[in-house]
């Protein structure tokens, strides 16, 4: 007999990579907005030279680009649901503020959103190339839940920092808190480096895609082996390691880790766990990317929860 503690599995291990828009994490400040296309705008305003409203139009005339990013709610909790990776489109930020002109003294950028949500950011990180104003979600138009029309994506940070239904970004000379940054969450809400485990099961044969195809013949239960599988991410570093524990701890083994085309998608990880004797486990899960290795203390702050969780697995002879 085989069981796991699943009340932590709150989402099971993705199919594929990339995470259908149905099944996307949904989390706001208010309830989403309507926003009517005709008449929405992008206002670049504040210390700029040249303040510029831009048009849907505008935006899909500039040049666009695809990338994968997973996107993870700073308020998930160890082992929680709200993470998601999916493929955007849109076009670069920094190429508009350059044609305002950025004044000197603006020190943040803040952002403005339909639903009246606020957020900043320090001007040299909106002025990176990889942040974009993305309209379009897994090959579809983003949908009023997602931030229809426009919403901005800022790689490396927590979805507190990436504002939908983006109606303004204001360049202020004064640094200011945004609405969950004055309830005491991160006012950088950056990434850390974590490894989640999303499924525990007894073994299984996968493919290299990471797709189940047949069960295994032979032994049976978890004599053949149990399969514990999950996700790894980081700001925006290739994982160097995922390492699994099957003794609360004491010692670790390395896991299967399949590396993803783009460094801000999550990397997709795999253990074949081949216990010899029945009893009750700890299963622990830790990632490493080239800067950063997972804390082994479990935390749920308001910076992020990136501890390592810990599932009890009963194994009955």
């Amino acid at each position: 007999m085989f069981s796991a503690d699943l009340r932590q599995f709150e989402r099971p291990l993705p199919d594929h990579r990339i995470t259908p828009v149905g099944e996307f994490y949904v989390q706001s400040y208010a309830s989403p907005p309507d926003v009517d296309l005709n008449t929405w705008q992008l206002q670049l305003t504040g210390l700029v030279e040249q303040p510029l409203p831009l048009k849907f139009d505008d935006i899909l005339a500039a040049p666009q680009t695809e990338f994968y990013l997973t996107m993870e709610c700073i308020g998930n909790r160890t082992g929680g649901k709200q993470i998601g990776n999916a493929l955007w489109t849109g076009t670069p930020l920094s190429p508009f503020l350059k044609q305002v002109g950025v004044q000197d003294k603006a020190v943040e950028f803040l952002l403005h959103a339909a639903d009246s949500y606020e957020t900043t950011l320090p001007v040299i990180d909106l002025m990176r190339p990889d942040v974009q104003l993305v309209h379009r979600m897994n090959g579809e138009p983003l949908t009023k839940a997602h931030g229809f029309p426009v919403r901005i994506i800022i790689p490396g940070r927590y979805g507190q920092k990436q504002p939908k239904w983006l109606t303004e970004i204001e360049a202020i000379a004064t640094p200011k808190k945004g609405y969950w940054e004055r309830q005491g969450w991160s006012n950088t809400a950056k990434i850390a480096t974590h490894a989640i485990t999303q499924q525990v099961q007894e073994e299984k044969v996968w493919n290299k895609n990471y797709h189940v195809d047949l069960p295994r013949t032979g032994e049976e239960g978890w004599q053949r082996g149990v399969t514990v599988a999950g996700v790894a991410i980081d700001q925006a570093q290739p994982m160097e390691w995922v390492r699994i524990s099957t003794d609360n701890g004491q010692t670790w083994t390395e896991a299967e880790i399949n590396q993803p085309s783009s460094p801000h998608e999550w990397t997709l990880w795999r253990y074949l766990w081949k216990p010899t004797q029945p009893g009750t486990y700890k299963l622990l899960a830790q990632a490493r990317s080239r800067t950063e290795t997972q804390k082994i203390q479990d935390k749920n702050g308001k910076d992020g929860s990136a501890g390592i969780l810990k599932i009890s697995v009963n194994l009955d002879s």
